[in-house]
């Protein structure tokens, strides 16, 4: 069947091989089946009805309403749609979901059980922060949050709303002094209200290392 883009360019899991930093293999499955189901011809109920219902239940664990339960569901829609036929798009995004579920178990277990994205790419999983130490206080960063979550002002440090923050990464792209990060579960040591340029140094968390990812 005929879909509105060419089936090439859904992305091939030789993206994902070996994770790179920043990418979560979770998000990576949810692009691939938005992408797909934003081209479906709809002629195709295991493209049109099975990606759609796969592509709600991929929404929920990025968005922190996964549950453990999901994850074999994810499982038998995909094995279904890989294997009825008919719709080369639909079957290159349902292999692509599997190869994560296997490949990358522990990471949808962390998303829908723990409820962190180890790439802090999925929103609902990282907030943003002031670093502190690079901060110049230059307010480049509250003039252009689009949700007036930052505080601050010239020659102070600024700090970040987390209940305001819509995690849009407007102020990583035009502070420039990358004074911009995203922490998990761990915390940073940062202040709660706005304060002197220089007054106060940050210890930043570490970089998470990923675990071995689990063989297919």
């Amino acid at each position: 069947m005929n879909c509105n883009i060419n089936v090439d360019r859904i992305p091939d899991v030789s993206e994902i091989e070996e994770l790179k930093e920043g990418v979560c293999p979770v998000n990576w499955a949810k692009v691939c089946v938005d992408m797909a189901r934003e081209a479906n011809c709809g002629k195709s109920i295991m493209c049109r009805d099975g990606l759609t219902q796969v592509g709600l239940i991929i929404n929920d664990v990025v968005s922190g309403m996964g549950t453990q339960d999901d994850i074999p569901l994810i499982r038998e829609l995909c094995e279904l749609i890989a294997s009825t036929g008919g719709c080369e798009l639909a079957e290159k995004t349902a292999n692509n979901v599997l190869y994560t579920l296997d490949k990358y178990a522990d990471e949808w277990d962390q998303h829908c059980r723990r409820k962190r994205c180890a790439a802090l790419v999925c929103k609902t999983y990282y907030s943003v922060y002031c670093i502190p130490d690079k901060c110049q206080g230059c307010s480049k960063c509250i003039e252009n949050c689009p949700a007036g979550a930052i505080r601050g002002g010239n020659g102070m440090t600024c700090v970040v709303d987390d209940t305001k923050c819509i995690r849009c990464g407007k102020c990583f792209e035009v502070c420039p002094h990358q004074a911009r990060g995203k922490y998990g579960a761990v915390k940073p040591r940062i202040p709660a209200e706005p304060v002197p340029v220089g007054s106060i140094s940050s210890d930043a968390p570490q970089p998470r290392r990923r675990r071995r990812p689990i063989s297919s």
